[in-house]
């Protein structure tokens, strides 16, 4: 007895339906507005102030932070630290293109530059003087935007989770818990932020970077925590370059 064709051809029409349905795009990661803040970590009556910018250019985004000593602390050290993050958003996520770490002005100056091979997935750069190469993980992403990748987590609604870095000239991987949102008394006012904790056990530090939903996800304070002693940077100022999603 032969078999109803049928059911054959139902099976090689839903073949030809879905061949037909358009893929569906991997979304690109979130990224706030174009933006300049300004903050300020005070201990001892004595204060730091940074300024961090985020910027577009073309298909790159540039992310720069810019901190140095203010009042009676910049009379005795000049110290001036530049962290910066060049980078592209793709379906993969954000690609770290290149990184730079600067640090002058102090007893011992540091200098740090590597950039990505996302071909060949390596990262080559230079340390403190001396080159270095890496193999590079990949969903990795550079030190300072691994603040830019916690934003995305938290849009994800994670709870916990793990990010690996290239941490200057070596490959790390960090882990995070997220906290409950709660309010908190900045400079700019009274807000609801999101913390974000790392634990590092064999320092005996904390670190817990807060995040606010209603201004894009940006960072609105940092809290470090070593044996006790605590300081905060809380951000003091903004300023939208595009006008905010």
């Amino acid at each position: 007895m032969h078999r109803p064709a049928w059911p054959l051809a139902m099976a090689l029409g839903l073949t030809l339906i879905l061949a037909c349905l358009p893929v569906a795009a991997q979304s690109m990661p979130f990224v706030p507005p174009s933006y300049t803040a300004e903050y300020e970590a005070q201990k001892l009556g004595l204060s730091v102030v940074g300024h961090i910018t985020l910027t577009r250019e073309g298909q790159f985004l540039r992310y720069r932070a810019r901190l140095r000593p203010t009042g009676v602390l910049s009379w005795v050290r000049s110290d001036e630290i530049i962290e910066q993050s060049i980078m592209r958003l793709t379906p993969q996520g954000l690609r770290s293109e290149e990184y730079l770490y600067s640090h002058t002005g102090g007893s011992r100056e540091r200098l740090t530059e590597s950039r990505f091979d996302w071909e060949a997935y390596q990262v080559t750069g230079v340390h403190n003087g001396k080159p270095f190469e890496l193999d590079l993980p990949p969903e990795a992403v550079d030190r300072f935007a691994l603040q830019l990748a916690m934003i995305n987590k938290l849009r994800q609604g994670e709870k916990a989770f793990s990010q690996t870095i290239v941490d200057r000239h070596r490959v790390r991987t960090y882990h995070f818990t997220v906290g409950e949102p709660r309010s908190i008394t900045t400079p700019m006012g009274t807000m609801e932020a999101i913390p974000v904790i790392r634990e590092i056990k064999d320092r005996d530090t904390t670190v817990s970077t807060w995040f606010a939903p209603r201004m894009n996800y940006l960072p609105v304070r940092l809290e470090q925590e070593q044996n006790g002693d605590k300081v905060v940077l809380n951000i003091r100022s903004l300023e939208w370059h595009d006008p905010p999603l």
